[in-house]
């Protein structure tokens, strides 16, 4: 009889609303293909949360938990146990981010609030799929490290065959490419999830305020967005934890001076996004001209965005303006 009533509520959902058929069959092609067909996974796996989150704030939460249950079934029968773990991840992420905005929380909240809970239940996670499969959890970061590994010393040798003339700097760097990327693997976890939860966030956003009815989260403007005063002393901080001749203690504070810094690098970013805003143009051409700068001096760019985020405490780059840039 209950099986009878959820199938009854399912399909009335699905039928009667077409918005939560479209969002289900997104999610399905987002979490299942990269699992089955190795074509742009990585792209696919961070957008796997968009459509989840979409319907868990529009929503009740048996729509989005109802999803992850079956795509989960549909992987565990396919084999697909790695695969699964990440589905697990991106159901914390889902979890974590719809509930903050329910809530009501600002974006900075939000963010901190899906990393905390991405690290802290899915180490649980992780323990128990190691202990479940019989597997060491070892084996796993060994992985993920090498991955990280092999694609820097492809992005290094790219770089090499571009450059003439420094050929033993850069066979040094190559070499010297498992310790760094060892010594900060924590800090390019945290900024990779804290680029991707981003993502997703904004993604939500600008489509709940582009369906009818509107659906406005959070109040306050990306584009106003600006990190906490105190974030500063945490840069200062992990700087000085630099110079201490302890290598536990550098690697620490060289780990959370990278986090500080993206964190900076995304204020910078907003900052951009605030000024352009203010062009008479286009967002699509405003969005060309932003991927064009950085596709010409990509490194100098994220220098450039972060040291404006940084020094966005004092300046305070983002003075109102009453009219545009452009006539």
């Amino acid at each position: 009889m209950a099986l009878g009533l959820r199938k009854s509520w399912t399909m009335k959902a699905a039928v009667g609303n077409p918005e939560v058929l479209y969002l289900a069959l997104l999610s399905c092609v987002l979490t299942l293909l990269p699992a089955f067909v190795p074509i742009g996974g990585g792209l696919l796996t961070a957008l796997a949360p968009f459509p989840l989150i979409v319907l868990a704030v529009k929503y009740p939460w048996r729509y989005a938990m109802s999803l992850i249950g079956l795509e989960g079934g549909l992987l565990l029968l396919g084999g697909q146990w790695q695969s699964l773990l990440y589905l697990g991840q991106c159901g914390l992420v889902v979890l974590a981010t719809s509930g903050a905005i329910r809530r009501g929380w600002s974006i900075s909240q939000t963010l901190v609030g899906s990393l905390m809970v991405s690290f802290g239940v899915g180490a649980l996670l992780l323990a128990m799929y190691s202990t479940f499969v019989q597997s060491p959890i070892q084996p796993l970061v060994t992985r993920y490290f090498d991955n990280v590994v092999y694609v820097s010393q492809e992005y290094v040798r790219a770089v090499e065959q571009l450059q003439e003339g420094e050929d033993e700097q850069l066979t040094a760097l190559v070499a010297a490419l498992p310790q760094l990327v060892v010594a900060v693997l924590p800090a390019l976890m945290v900024m990779g999830y804290l680029f991707t939860n981003l993502f997703n966030y904004i993604l939500v956003r600008r489509y709940c305020r582009r369906r009818q009815p509107p659906l406005m989260l959070d109040p306050a403007e990306l584009t106003c967005w600006r990190a906490s005063d105190y974030l500063v002393w945490v840069f200062l901080a992990s700087g000085a934890a630099l110079l201490v001749p302890l290598e536990l203690v550098s690697t620490v504070g060289l780990n959370v001076l990278l986090v500080t810094l993206a964190v900076y690098l995304l204020q910078g970013l907003a900052i951009v996004l605030f000024w352009g805003r203010r062009l008479s143009l286009p967002l699509g051409v405003q969005c060309l001209m932003i991927a064009v700068i950085f596709l010409i001096a990509g490194p100098l760019c994220v220098i450039v965005c972060t040291a404006a985020g940084l020094f966005d405490l004092w300046v305070d780059f983002r003075r109102q303006r009453h009219h545009p840039l452009l006539p």
